[in-house]
């Protein structure tokens, strides 16, 4: 009997959580799924009453293809499709035409339309747009001199589909806003577990927060795919013009958070190696991990603002974030954190061009970083401002 219901509750968690992902797909979609029947529908119309087209069922396909459901959605996608799918129409009433009608003509324009698509375009989706309307208009029989209205109603589909790519694009502005924030929030994490490591003397730690920051690189690709997608949609519609210099600023800023996140890599490899060789005393482990703490907060006050959508509330987070950083930087000599071996000189060094890199993200210039940190003429050797903040990016 404990067994059965082991057996059932799993199998009802489960499908619980298949409703709910559900669900949630379904309210996440809700906007494109009307796009989609409002496009589809609006091109039959168009075709059917103002061109005066008969059953112009291609106009709707063409549309519902051009619009169809992708996560890597591109303004160059919709053309491809959209073009796509008219001259595969024209191949497959052209080539029916040639050839006839029947199972092997069928297999043959569609072979043939394959080849042409390929020859015109690299694009695998332009691809297998043209193979699929060919193959539609191969096997569904048409009526004679129907070639250039059923071309003309793919036309009609794919423009009817451009037409709501430009007015009603896809939600890319918040969602790179959001892949914006997550990786700040990445780095700030990061700096927790390595602040966590120096409280509790435990080298396994500081490598974790070294494969926190590894693991980040597909935070990186998210937020430089969701920022190229905002850029392409505040490019080709109007009503996001407006747009336009915000996600220039945060193309900046996910540059340089994407460098900060690989010196982040560059310090937790070097806390790992201090924390071994015990390079720190008890008091300065305790200031470098308030250090810590303290530039993970910043990072976050930083990550907020980049995730406002209201201009002012936007620039006041990020100028806060920046202030908080740049008195942060004042403190980044090795002096006081009593570093006095080679290995804890080592370990605060590594942090400054991390702190440049978050100081640019939040706006500073190079130089105004750079001036930010404080002079290094106590160490050994070449220690010019100049020398010892260079990015040490890891590759």
């Amino acid at each position: 009997m404990a067994g059965r219901k082991k057996a059932v509750f799993p199998m009802s968690s489960r499908l619980l959580a298949y409703v709910r992902e559900g669900y949630h797909r379904c309210r996440a979609s809700a906007g494109e799924a009307l796009k989609m029947a409002v496009c589809a529908v609006t091109a039959y119309v168009f075709a059917e009453r103002v061109l005066g087209h008969a059953n112009p069922v291609f106009a709707a396909i063409a549309a519902l293809l051009t619009l169809q459901f992708s996560s890597d959605w591109r303004t160059r996608r919709a053309l491809d499709v959209a073009v796509g799918c008219a001259l595969g129409v024209a191949a497959g009433v052209f080539f029916t035409g040639v050839f006839g009608s029947g199972p092997a003509q069928a297999v043959l324009i569609v072979f043939v339309a394959v080849l042409i698509a390929r020859f015109l375009n690299k694009s695998a989706v332009f691809a297998t747009q043209m193979a699929i309307q060919a193959a539609l208009v191969a096997m569904i029989p048409s009526s004679p001199g129907s070639f250039l209205p059923t071309v003309t109603d793919a036309l009609v589909g794919g423009a009817a589909a451009w037409v709501m790519t430009i007015v009603a694009p896809q939600r890319g502005l918040r969602r790179q806003r959001k892949a914006t924030r997550k990786l700040a929030y990445e780095i700030s994490a990061v700096l927790y577990g390595a602040s966590r490591a120096l409280d509790l003397n435990d080298s396994s730690l500081a490598w974790h927060a070294l494969i926190r920051a590894r693991h980040g690189e597909a935070v990186v690709a998210e937020a430089n795919e969701a920022l190229g997608r905002a850029l392409e949609t505040a490019t080709i519609s109007p009503l996001y013009w407006r747009h336009r210099e915000s996600l220039r600023a945060s193309q900046a800023a996910v540059e340089k958070l994407d460098l900060a996140l690989r010196n982040s890599r560059v310090f937790s490899r070097r806390l790992i190696h201090a924390i071994n060789a015990v390079a720190l005393s008890d008091r300065g482990t305790l200031r470098l991990s308030a250090f810590l703490k303290r530039a993970a907060r910043a990072v976050t006050v930083l990550a907020d603002g980049l995730w406002e959508r209201d201009r002012q509330l936007r620039e006041e987070k990020v100028s806060q974030a920046l202030d908080r950083l740049v008195d942060l930087g004042v403190e980044l000599d090795p002096a006081r954190f009593g570093a006095e071996t080679l290995d804890a000189q080592a370990l605060v060094m590594t942090f400054r061009p991390l702190m440049i890199d978050l100081m640019q993200a939040a706006g500073a210039s190079h130089a105004e970083a750079l001036s930010s940190l404080p002079s290094l003429g106590g160490l050994q050797g070449d220690s010019s401002p100049e020398a010892v903040s260079a990015p040490a990016v890891e590759s």
